[in-house]
């Protein structure tokens, strides 16, 4: 299997008419009004029509805007695989660093089976994921075991290098992730002095000092893989609700292979499973369930208001602001992303640190709009990237294999994230995000439906258990793709317990009145301005503009023949796509994961609308059906329908 990231038929992409004109070569230039000032924007231009490689590489100009400092960024026409180079904001061209992925990669062999040259086998298979950890790589491990690291430092940039080692004692661990109460841990236990500052260590020390039975206290995002007596005990574990990737495998001589990507042991292994979210696992004892909150049966009735949901959401906020390196927000100008916003504020100016926000979008989408509104309000150094149809089109290929999935709703959402990630990554290695607020306060649009508070409640149990494979695939994959590590507080166990102890009739949607996440928005009522708390939930790959789906599902029918969507159905039995778009994305799919169809999460109806129990008038699996009432109450989005009147909310 090719593991580079190259695209299917990428030396014939057929292209649609773009809706704006630029020159041909080059970018132009024209001006942008930008937070009240008329600046200079660079604009990508359009590229040829036979592209190299579906991969494009940033450029970026510099231009600034009353109460912020903002980046623009823009694209070059083509690039090669062999000669890609970056360029940054004052136009240097440096070589651009490889994007093969923080990860991990471990075998237990208690049969020596794979003994031989295991060590350059293991350090190859990691070198796949090297994006995720472009700080160095490690290895340690003998007859019995082996694990191999890719490391993003952020904690003990120097002193945390893994896999972490207890030599005399025999245990050493390998981790992908954050444990945000390591601290807490270390003084609760009263565990003697760590070696290292990185929090991963705790890990260590927690299963020699009380076994398997630690990972339930962990407060954290990961996936980790613990080692003991020099190999004869082991233990693997996953975070709460799948934000952290982990896979498990069984292979040559009764070897079991646990890896934070398919890409490194898709073709290592004879089954492969996707490690359960809340689970740990060891040979003894198979998988564990660890994550068993109250709230989580159909049957169950929340009773709470909300007035104990914002003291949870910033203490985790605070714990997720742990870091030894600068910390950005992706700032989307949605009212998940200005609450944490919100939050954020007072903590960075008691440290004195640079509010640094991140925004993609195109030029008068809802989310470009709201993000700069957001950012002159708090006064942030704002960066935007601005992505024509034509480059999200060309950026698929990339998308798809970094992305390990051809469900059409996740890809569509995952191309900003992507484009967002890669401007991200040239400034930080850290950022906060709004994710999964609402999969707790029931803020899709098809809630609108929602006949009773009870069938809310099941609703939310089903989306929530579907994150790993959905929104925390996407914001790990897309940002960790270009060594970005994302965090998101709204999933720290705290939080979620919080919200979902609340009485799910302040989560129902009643007219303009009481809009999707009405509760939420009264908690920061004052804090947030009015067109940006009021705004109507919009998802990823709509706020980021209101026509370029369309575009991206016109070039996707472009490149399917009329005979291969007729060969669909019986090529790929397993969830037989039904457009051509969808069989565009398979296509890619196939060609990187072969026989891999399991682990893709393919929503019931085709979106996740479709699988409520309830009929949804908001979505079909070509996504929103009326995209103008996003830019409902925010002035100057192109092609709203009622903008700029707060009585259109």
């Amino acid at each position: 299997m090719a593991m580079a990231a190259a695209s299917t038929g990428a030396g014939n992409l057929a292209w649609v008419p773009q809706r704006s004109t630029t020159g041909q070569g080059g970018s132009n230039r024209r001006s942008a009004r930008v937070g009240g000032v008329v600046t200079s924007v660079a604009v990508p231009s359009r590229p040829s029509r036979r592209l190299a490689l579906a991969r494009s590489e940033l450029l970026g100009s510099r231009v600034h805007a009353e109460g912020g400092l903002c980046y623009i960024g823009a694209m070059p026409n083509r690039v090669s695989l062999s000669k890609a180079t970056t360029t940054s904001s004052k136009g240097r061209r440096a070589p651009r660093v490889t994007t093969e992925m923080c990860s991990i990669l471990a075998c237990y062999d208690p049969n020596g089976a794979l003994a031989s040259g295991r060590e350059e086998l293991m350090r190859s298979l990691s070198a796949r994921m090297r994006s995720r950890g472009p700080d160095g790589s490690g290895y340690y491990g003998n007859d019995r075991f082996g694990l191999a690291h890719e490391r993003l430092a952020i904690m003990d940039p120097e002193g945390g290098k893994q896999p972490i080692v207890y030599e005399e004692a025999k245990y050493s661990v390998c981790a992908n992730g954050e444990i945000y109460n390591f601290r807490k841990l270390q003084e609760k236990y009263n565990l003697t002095a760590a070696q290292t500052g990185s929090d991963s260590e705790v890990l260590l020390q927690l299963y020699r000092h009380m076994g398997s039975d630690f990972v339930k206290e962990l407060n954290g995002i990961f996936g980790f893989v613990c080692v003991g007596n020099d190999g004869a005990d082991i233990l693997a574990a996953r975070d709460h609700c799948g934000i952290k990737p982990l896979y498990i495998g069984y292979g040559k001589g009764g070897s079991t292979w646990f890896a934070s990507e398919l890409k490194a042991i898709c073709d290592q292994c004879d089954t492969i499973e996707e490690f359960p979210a809340g689970h740990y696992w060891t040979p003894e004892t198979g998988f564990v369930k660890y994550y068993n909150p109250e709230w989580d049966a159909d049957d169950y009735v929340g009773t709470k208001d909300t007035s104990h949901v914002r003291e949870a959401l910033t203490q985790a906020v605070k714990d997720q602001m742990m870091s030894d390196v600068p910390i950005g927000l992706l700032l989307s100008g949605g009212l998940d992303s200005a609450v944490i916003s919100s939050i954020i504020k007072p903590m960075l100016e008691e440290t004195k640190q640079k509010y640094i926000t991140f925004t993609v979008g195109q030029e008068g989408s809802p989310d470009i709009t709201a993000a700069r509104l957001m950012s002159k309000f708090l006064g942030t150094d704002h960066h935007e990237y601005m992505f024509t149809s034509e480059e999200a089109c060309a950026i698929i290929p990339d998308v798809i294999y970094h992305l390990e999935t051809y469900e059409p709703e996740l890809i569509r959402s995952a191309i900003p994230n992507f484009f967002l990630a890669r401007l991200a990554a040239q400034h930080v290695k850290v950022v906060l995000t709004g994710e999964g607020s609402d999969e707790l306060f029931a803020g899709y649009l098809y809630f609108r439906d929602a006949p009773n508070s009870a069938a809310i409640h099941k609703e939310l149990r089903r989306i929530f258990g579907a994150l790993h494979n959905v929104n925390c695939q996407r914001a790990d994959r897309m940002t960790m793709a270009h060594g970005l590590e994302a965090r998101v507080p709204f999933l720290d166990p705290n939080v979620i317990d919080a919200v979902m102890q609340v009485d799910p009739e302040f989560k129902r949607i009643v007219g303009v009145e009481k809009p999707e996440k009405h509760a939420l928005r009264a908690l920061f009522q004052g804090e947030i301005p009015e067109p940006v708390l009021w705004r109507t939930k919009a998802m990823q790959c709509e706020g980021v503009g209101l026509n370029w789906v369309e575009d991206l599902q016109t070039f996707c029918e472009a490149q399917v023949t009329d005979a291969d969507f007729a060969a669909a159905e019986t090529k790929y039995p397993i969830n037989p796509p039904q457009s051509k778009e969808e069989t565009y994305y398979r296509q890619i799919f196939e060609s990187h994961y072969a026989g891999m169809d399991k682990f893709v999460h393919v929503w019931e109806g085709g979106c996740r609308a479709g699988g409520a129990a309830w009929k949804n008038e908001a979505y079909t699996r070509a996504g929103l059906k009326d995209v103008t009432q996003l830019a409902r109450g925010i002035d100057g989005v192109k092609g709203a329908a009622g903008a700029g009147s707060p009585a259109a909310r």
